[in-house]
């Protein structure tokens, strides 16, 4: 490892700043009961005279992801955008989905509920939160979400709702109940988001065989208009059947152990020198397969060895992914719950509300000009701005420096000029 990488690191470690004004702001956490059962966390940032945020994470994370520490390198700084909201005024409440966050702020399922999907989120966890931060605060919320955090709140703005018992269960849109959702919002922001599982360049054809010259010549393909890997993926039977029959991917294993942390302190220190550099030879190589299969090139080893990113790492569950597999089958953002299944990218004309859409053009999961076509050109909002940041990938919008230095000002503006929005609910 060259000497430069870690001055860098160690430089990083030093200064990640625990003690800034968003994390010296003592965090308290408050409960959402959903109306199905569920105890959903939500992490508050308090600003009472603020005008709140909610704040909701995408896959295999969790809501810290929007509130890692501040961390500055020889050449650049980040700080998260929690911290940017929280110092420019706002009440921020950031939420975990059901099953995640443990344990130190566990959303928890309903008693005896081993798996759950997107839908979940929609149809529960998602409606607990918004009506638990109008009902503390007073205040219409602006609403943030980053991929599957978004595809979440593209559902619960369409109204989704569950109708029928047993077999005859299935989700359709409530056209009253998303005016009447949306009325109560100051505005919301789409974040990466994958409105539609498709790409402009497929590795199947439309009969659903694969393209076996496309495979063979591109099968290194990284540019955001192609996705063969996720295609792949979600036709493996035996994938699926592993994951339906573990039941979850538990990334626990990734985050920070503070015990080995206190047992390396006693380590000679050659032996603790031999562990540090080991641990970071790993996290690099981690970070080159993560640059490599999302096409990120802003991502940066501090980041994760600071302890922020790899906290933030959560598990993913057999539910969600079946049903992301599925929306991916279907080139669209389909249900897992009910039948028929309701195909949420088909609704999206019942979204009137204030609306950013935040896209990058490197994003190989939320590819730029498909959600443009599926969701922005489709909304009804009279109050919609797309802001299109050539160089960013999928996840860099929520841990990378150019996010900080790019993306967040924009957001904080975009709330900024809305804020009388943010009145009395």
């Amino acid at each position: 490892m060259n000497s430069s990488y870690e001055t860098a690191v160690n430089r990083a470690n030093l200064e990640t700043m625990a003690d800034s004004p968003a994390h010296s702001a003592e965090a308290s956490t408050e409960y959402a009961l959903t109306v199905d059962g569920a105890r959903i966390a939500l992490k508050h940032r308090a600003r009472p005279k603020g005008s709140p945020v909610v704040l909701i994470h995408g896959l295999a994370v969790n809501a810290d992801l929007w509130d890692l520490p501040d961390v500055r390198g020889d050449d650049f700084e980040y700080r998260s955008l929690a911290t940017v909201l929280y110092e420019a005024g706002h009440d921020i409440w950031l939420m975990n989905v059901r099953g995640i966050g443990g344990p130190e702020r566990l959303s928890e399922p309903p008693p005896g509920q081993r798996d759950w999907c997107i839908d979940h989120f929609i149809l529960y966890d998602l409606p607990a939160t918004i009506d638990h931060v109008i009902t503390r605060t007073g205040r219409r919320p602006f609403v943030v979400g980053s991929s599957m955090g978004a595809m979440s709140l593209s559902g619960y703005l369409q109204g989704a709702r569950l109708a029928g018992a047993g077999d005859a269960q299935r989700i359709f849109p409530d056209a009253g109940l998303s005016r009447r959702r949306q009325e109560r919002l100051a505005g919301c922001v789409f974040v990466q988001f994958p409105a539609a599982l498709r790409w402009p360049h497929s590795i199947y054809d439309d009969s659903g065989q694969i393209k076996w010259n496309a495979l063979i010549s591109k099968w290194r393909w990284d540019e955001a208009d192609a996705n063969y890997p996720f295609e792949l993926l979600s036709r493996l039977g035996w994938l699926q059947a592993l994951v339906e029959a573990t039941g979850s991917v538990n990334l626990h294993w990734v985050r920070s152990n503070r015990n080995s942390d206190k047992g390396r302190a006693t380590l000679p220190k050659p032996f603790a020198d031999v562990w540090r550099k080991t641990e970071r030879g790993l996290t690099t190589a981690m970070t080159k397969l993560y640059n490599k299969y999302k096409g990120t090139t802003h991502s940066r080893p501090e980041m994760f060895l600071s302890g922020g990113i790899r906290d933030a790492v959560d598990h993913l569950k057999a539910g969600v992914l079946r049903q992301l597999g599925k929306s991916v089958r279907a080139g669209g953002f389909v249900s897992a719950l009910g039948e028929p299944d309701h195909v949420y990218s088909d609704h999206y004309d019942l979204v009137t509300a204030p609306t950013l859409l935040v896209l990058g053009g490197k994003d190989r999961i939320a590819n730029a000009d498909v959600t443009r076509e599926a969701f922005f050109e489709k909304i009804t909002s009279n109050d919609k701005m797309l802001q299109f940041y050539e160089e960013i990938a999928h996840g860099e919008f929520e841990a990378a420096p150019i996010a900080f230095e790019k993306v967040y000002p924009e957001i904080r503006s975009w709330f900024g000029a809305r804020d009388k929005e943010a009145c009395p609910a």
